[in-house]
């Protein structure tokens, strides 16, 4: 458990990257509760000792707040202590998410868990919650809200969400869902209500107040929900999310959920000691904090359905950046907390990738970047050919829905080929695939694609020794020719396809592409001339220098492509070229990616080392002056945050623990 007094934000996730709401954790930031992107969509909390009342929760400018003492991040808990001269109350956020059981990773629902002590062991105390109408749409048009009451002899629910239910009618970034109901459930003698006089759903309660401290106090619980309807277009079909497979609709996922509330928070504490126990041995106290922040929000960031064929899919959203749909280079930062303790979750994301690959319209023999905009997995929209004064797929609005494109004959030109990924995504796709059954031996997965993963592997063989000049996953940085790590990505790759192949069976290509990239490998050392005892950024740039994270595979997996002094020396100018919050992507500006510092970060052979490299990732966290959920882009001189939030490329931050399990084998 990481404790600390000022923090970054998080409270409220309900396993939906349109959906989660984040407070300011700092009782100084006194505003209301916001969505991710930024939109404010209330959340009020209140508590009543006596005849006085106060705020712990929102902004209200008549309810005085009471001061927040600390806050307590675990992997699926955020608890918030508040203090003042009459009352010490404690509100937790917990969220089950428990990777070895699916449905429950689907589940869109928060347990918040209150106990308060009355310092003068007399008065009564009592808890207030409101949830607002804006949680329910994205547009300010001011639609009818439609609400009810469900009682059963257990439990009360209440939900509420606008009269005109329109699921799937908007794709974007950095917009709310507009569609589906919001739900309170509690115990049948709890007051849950509507408010209409402000469009409200509110939640009333005592709590146990007469003990001498918190550890003594029952706690109260009340669980809040949204209920999206559907949740993908999966290629022309509406789907649901996965829970729904498993109960008949909220109210009785609800219902189950608070007759096994126990059980669920134990399994919460049971989930928290894992991931602590995993992260302090890898990387102490400095690991578990950064994993203590990630978890939630990498598992949040995607959406888990089944497709027609009866196949998970877990598809991520590009928060922030794009709002594209199973991005495979979001896939790739992600994937170590995925390959640690649920490779299921791994495959969800490589499946759709193969199946687009597969269609018509993509033409090319390199692999696809993504498979359309959030909620439409409906074909790629990254690097379209746009062709001005024509309302096509290239003139696409923030909120405007996504053509069809899977459905297209070959020979369109939808896509331009200047802005594609080819050795970078080719990369990520064989790394993945083959880590994947490295990991876990599922033979009839591997070899599914493995015509497809083949044409990739010749092309990484081809062109992946001198990258021509083309993006890579940070293509904020653009264009760049000659990318040494890019070269990596493409050698690792085909190294680790490799061995997948000698694994599976196949001896004789297996051996053929790990001997390829032996060779690419050993020419790689001869042309990554540096000035100093360090790499270059790219091969005709000897003053320069960059974070070689691609190069993680070869000690994951022990692919014996290159000597293990090469990264001990670069973490030696890692360090040197390090600012307050971290060391820079290279030399070309001060940002870093706190997935890529993860990565390099598994080189370190001692604990001091390990230290210099994540250390200022937790320092990040801890100080940054921008108050988002975790973004993985920011500036190593300031902390202030480049652009990214929310996103799921945090699954990075299980990189050393991920290296710590492989090695135990």
């Amino acid at each position: 458990m990481t404790t600390i007094t000022r923090a970054a934000s998080i409270p409220l996730i309900l396993s939906d990257p349109y959906f989660s709401i984040w407070s300011p954790a700092d009782h100084l930031y006194d505003c209301d509760t916001q969505s991710w992107t930024g939109k404010e969509q209330p959340v009020r909390g209140y508590v009543t000792i006596g005849q006085s009342t106060f705020r712990f929760m929102g902004a209200d400018s008549v309810v005085p707040a009471i001061p927040q003492t600390e806050m307590a991040v675990t992997a699926t808990q955020t608890r918030y202590t508040f203090e003042n001269e009459q009352v010490l109350l404690e509100v937790t956020f917990s969220t089950d998410l428990d990777l070895q059981d699916l449905h429950k990773i689907s589940e869109p629902v928060t347990a918040i868990t209150t106990r308060a002590v009355a310092k003068n062991g007399e008065d009564s105390v009592t808890i207030g919650l409101t949830f607002s109408e804006e949680i329910c749409r994205d547009t300010t048009v001011k639609e009818p809200l439609h609400w009810r009451t469900i009682t059963t002899p257990t439990s009360k629910l209440v939900w509420m969400g606008k009269g005109r239910q329109t699921p799937l009618d908007s794709s974007g970034d950095l917009i709310d869902i507009n569609w589906g109901y919001l739900y309170l459930g509690a115990a049948a003698d709890l007051d849950v209500t509507y408010r209409k006089n402000h469009d409200l759903l509110v939640v009333t309660y005592p709590v146990t107040s007469n003990k001498q401290s918190l550890a003594d106090a029952s706690g109260t619980t009340i669980l809040v929900a949204y209920d999206d309807i559907h949740s993908i277009n999966y290629f022309g079909t509406p789907t649901n999310a996965l829970w729904k497979e498993k109960y008949r609709g909220m109210c009785e996922l609800l219902e189950v959920y608070l007759q096994e509330l126990p059980e669920r928070l134990a399994d919460c504490k049971r989930i928290d000691q894992m991931v602590t126990d995993a992260a302090t041995e890898a990387g102490g106290t400095t690991l578990d904090l950064i994993t203590a922040f990630s978890y939630r929000q990498s598992i949040c960031a995607h959406k888990l359905i089944r497709d027609q064929e009866g196949e998970i899919i877990f598809l991520s959203k590009e928060n922030s950046s794009n709002g594209c749909i199973g991005t495979v280079d979001i896939s790739y930062p992600s994937s170590p907390l995925y390959l640690l303790w649920q490779t299921e979750l791994l495959k969800g994301m490589l499946r759709p990738v193969y199946k687009f690959a597969a269609m018509p319209v993509w033409e090319f023999d390199f692999a696809p970047h993504d498979v359309g905009r959030y909620p439409y997995a409906t074909g790629q929209v990254y690097s379209e050919v746009h062709r001005p004064g024509s309302l096509d797929w290239s003139d696409r609005g923030g909120y405007d829905t996504l053509y069809d494109y899977y459905q297209l004959p070959a020979g369109q030109n939808v896509y331009t080929a200047d802005h594609q990924m080819p050795i970078e995504e080719c990369g990520n796709m064989l790394a993945l695939v083959s880590a994947t059954y490295l990991r876990d031996g599922d033979s009839a997965f591997f070899s599914r694609y493995l015509e497809t993963n083949r044409k990739w592997a010749d092309y990484l063989a081809a062109f992946g020794q001198d990258p021509e000049n083309q993006l890579c996953t940070d293509d904020f940085a653009g264009h760049l020719a000659h990318n040494c790590n890019l070269s990596l990505k493409a050698i690792t790759a085909l190294a680790l396809f490799g061995k997948a192949l000698v694994q599976f069976g196949d001896a004789k290509d297996g051996q053929q592409y790990s001997q390829k990239a032996q060779a690419m490998a050993k020419i790689w050392q001869e042309t990554a001339i540096a000035d100093g005892d360090h790499t270059p950024l790219a091969f005709d740039r000897p003053d320069s220098w960059s974070l070689k994270y691609n190069i993680v595979w070869d000690k994951l997996f022990s692919l014996d492509l290159f000597p293990t002094d090469l990264m001990a020396k670069e973490l030696v100018k890692y360090i040197e070229e390090a600012n307050e919050f971290g060391t820079p992507l290279d030399q070309r500006a001060t940002y870093t990616k706190a997935d890529w510092l993860m990565w390099v970060a598994i080189f370190a052979q001692d604990a001091d080392t390990l230290e210099k490299i994540i250390g200022p990732v937790a320092h990040y966290l801890q100080n940054t002056p921008t108050r988002v959920a975790f973004s993985d882009w920011y500036d190593t001189l300031d902390g202030h945050q480049m652009n990214f939030k929310n996103r799921s490329v945090v699954g990075a931050m299980f990189m050393p623990m991920l290296e710590r399990e492989l090695n135990k084998n």
